[in-house]
């Protein structure tokens, strides 16, 4: 493998040079190392790539949704290196024989990964012999509180102590979508003939309250690592705030949580129909604060993948989710360029919180001896967004023809260059 050096780079506000061996970053600071290519990228930023948590790559039986190939050139060109795939696939990852078929799948995969692996009422000893193999590719157990298109939800809290009792057991985070499936029920009979506007109120954010509060409860008593997956509310923001020093808690959120609400449905219809719902702009504000006081650990981008044909139903039939992996950096870095925050909180959010969360070694940092997971963005460079030229499968976005400025530009996964924009 070539050694490549990266010349006059802007790492961690200096102008240094990068030197990549072996796949690993062998040298950081300003002298000129010998390497068989050289890129002079004097005025751009190296940062560690971005590492998601929460991704729906589908692929098995809806590989005509997203497939490995799909999903890793989406990711490469939003400056992903890291993804860990979501359990409710077709068949579901709910044992070791349907872990193995997705392994399989996995091997086109052109950026790293992990799985997330299910945890239901029904799976608990299947589960406990798959993680007695030790697998070193599974990052986490995910529950579902609530419905969201076909997964298998858990609403008994005795079931949910089990599930926290193995996280506990294995040192693996359990990562839950918190929305409580009887309380969205009990809002969604409320409704007749519902739209797309009614969304919010139907999956109500008391629904997402009721699960966190509880889930909280639970991780005190048991002491297992809770990740509360796409964090919607103001107010569970603040249990979570109010609950850090309690419990081994974490908070995820997306970039569409954080940047747009419900308002944007009158234009984007059902391609902003998600779970949980875009909010309010009161709850983008305070997710805001949650970033930048701490509170929220990691971005995830709940990249979610539909026919374009599936979200184009009515309101009813249509699946909630939609593409998150293109647009989630170059959105989070118009945010730096905005001044909502700056680029070491970004690198945090991004890649070095969720490091530490799920135990990745040498990875999340620009630091010799680490792996050269490395996106190379340029602050300057706009954008606009048009879903026609994504990567992925599904070409339709909420974001659509929106625009901002800070682009991702190369994208090196281990050490090789697998991602080139015109600059």
């Amino acid at each position: 493998m070539p050694e490549i050096l990266l010349k006059n780079a802007s790492i961690n506000g200096k102008i240094q040079n990068l030197l990549i061996k072996n796949n690993i970053i062998d040298y950081v600071g300003t002298n000129l190392p010998d390497a068989d290519i050289e890129y002079d990228i004097r005025g751009l930023d190296v940062i560690p790539g971005m590492i998601d948590p929460h991704v729906h790559v589908r692929d098995l039986k809806q590989s005509e949704k997203e497939d490995w190939s799909s999903a890793s050139n989406a990711a490469l060109k939003g400056g992903i290196t890291t993804v860990f795939d979501m359990p409710n696939t077709r068949p579901p990852t709910v044992n070791l024989q349907f872990l193995n078929a997705k392994r399989e799948k996995a091997k086109l995969a052109k950026v790293n990964y992990k799985f997330n692996v299910a945890a239901t009422s029904q799976n608990l000893k299947e589960l406990a012999e798959l993680l007695d193999t030790k697998p070193e590719d599974v990052a986490a157990l995910k529950l579902f509180l609530a419905g969201s298109n076909s997964n298998e939800f858990v609403d008994d809290e005795e079931d949910i102590k089990q599930i926290f009792d193995l996280s506990l057991k294995y040192n693996l985070p359990v990562i839950v979508h918190t929305e409580w499936q009887k309380c969205v029920e009990e809002y969604s009979a409320k409704v007749q003939n519902p739209t797309v506007s009614d969304h919010n109120f139907m999956r109500n954010s008391e629904c997402s309250v009721k699960g966190t509060d509880l889930l909280i409860s639970l991780a005190k008593e048991i002491g297992n690592k809770l990740y509360l997956a796409h964090i919607s509310t103001a107010e569970e923001i603040d249990i979570i705030k109010a609950n850090k020093e309690k419990c081994r808690v974490f908070c995820e959120v997306t970039p569409h949580h954080l940047l747009i609400n419900e308002e944007i449905l009158k234009t984007a219809g059902n391609f902003g129909k998600v779970n949980p719902p875009l909010r309010t702009e009161k709850d983008n504000k305070r997710i805001m604060q949650g970033i930048i006081e701490g509170t929220v650990d990691t971005i995830g981008t709940d990249h979610a993948p539909h026919l374009l044909s599936e979200k184009l139903k009515e309101y009813s039939q249509a699946p909630s989710g939609f593409p998150g992996l293109e647009t989630a950096l170059p959105l989070l870095i118009n945010e730096v360029n905005k001044g909502s925050f700056d680029l070491k909180k970004l690198i945090e959010i991004t890649s070095f919180n969720t490091a530490k969360i799920f135990n990745l070694k040498n990875r999340g940092q620009i630091k010799e001896g680490y792996f050269a997971d490395l996106t190379v963005i340029d602050m300057n460079k706009t954008w606009k967004i048009e879903a026609k030229n994504f990567k992925t499968k599904a070409k339709y976005s909420p974001y659509e023809g929106m625009s901002g400025k800070g682009d991702v530009v190369m994208t090196f996964v281990n050490g090789e260059l697998r991602f080139e924009n015109n600059r």
